[in-house]
């Protein structure tokens, strides 16, 4: 008994010592960023139609979906995170390192994908071009909150056979995603549109999700298989990190595509729903690698006191 108290000891001095921001700070950030997409989506075009986006009626489909993964995914990580935080419960860090990479994804892409320039789109998102940016700087926040929360100690054993075949698949499957926003890349320059018409009708957030992805996106999930494979334990928070954003951007992407077949834009969705679902049952399959370890434990059930 004695052995235990005092490891949690060490855990929560451990822990004081090593965070970059307050516990306090990191879990109220969280829980503002959940009531932010909350408002997001009650404002949008899955709630009250308040906010009026500057895009295609595919891209508003788009937004429709990503408004309503929100609710159901994004937002019960960040409000359990943020309330376990503030309870100091070390479990929280496992919620929240999920989400930073993707509230600030999501910030930027919403906020520059608009079509600024184009006459024939009217709206009036610029009246809440904070909320976007709340999504930023909050994801900032949490970025550096929750990644410092880990130690050493949080990585597990991991067995190297299992994890080459599915870092063989995954590659594969990023390959193809890669090669799928290049061809389009390709089809824009050559012929300045693609098949469907989407490009022409929205030229700045096709390219600003190009440049997000490729620049960001594509190459996070290379250097998470290769950290899985070389350096697993040392690299432990940050894979979570990747694979908490390839999760929920991945779910994202789905419900984008499923809103959109819904609504009988089938062409703009149809390309991309194949690679994206088997991208985003590896990326839950990754993640379940990740903190198996943890659920057996029981961690994940915030048992125990952080800070």
């Amino acid at each position: 008994m004695t052995s235990v108290l005092k490891r949690q000891c060490e855990t929560r001095s451990e822990l004081t010592n090593e965070c970059l921001i307050p516990w306090y700070i990191t879990g109220v950030t969280a829980i503002i960023c959940a009531a932010t997409l909350v408002l997001i989506a009650f404002l949008g075009p899955v709630g009250q139609e308040i906010i009026q986006y500057r895009t295609s009626q595919s891209c508003i489909w788009q937004i429709a979906g990503q408004d309503l993964t929100n609710l159901v995914l994004i937002t019960p990580i960040l409000l359990i995170g943020g309330i376990l935080c503030l309870a100091r419960k070390t479990s929280s860090k496992y919620l929240l390192i999920l989400t930073p990479i993707t509230l600030m994804y999501t910030g930027l892409s919403m906020g520059i994908g608009q079509e600024w320039s184009n006459s024939a789109y009217s709206g009036n998102v610029e009246d809440y071009w904070w909320l976007f940016g709340i999504l930023i700087i909050g994801g900032l926040i949490l970025l550096l909150g929750s990644l410092s929360m880990f130690t050493g100690a949080d990585a597990p054993d991991f067995k190297p056979r299992g994890l080459r075949i599915y870092v063989g698949l995954m590659t594969v499957f990023f390959l193809l995603f890669a090669v799928m926003w290049i061809s389009q890349i390709q089809q824009v320059t050559n012929t300045g549109d693609l098949p469907d018409g989407s490009y022409k009708a929205a030229p700045t957030a096709f390219w600003t999700i190009r440049y997000l992805d490729l620049g960001i996106s594509i190459p996070l999930g290379f250097l998470a298989l290769f950290l899985m494979l070389s350096k697993p334990k040392k690299a432990y928070a940050i894979l979570l990190l990747f694979f908490g954003f390839f999760i929920t951007i991945g779910t994202t992407v789905d419900m984008m595509a499923i809103v959109q077949v819904l609504n009988g834009d089938t062409e703009t969705a149809k390309e991309g729903l194949f690679i994206f679902s088997i991208l985003t049952f590896f990326s839950y399959r990754g993640l379940f690698y990740l903190v198996k370890d943890k659920l057996h434990r029981g961690v994940v059930k915030g048992s125990d006191n952080q800070n």
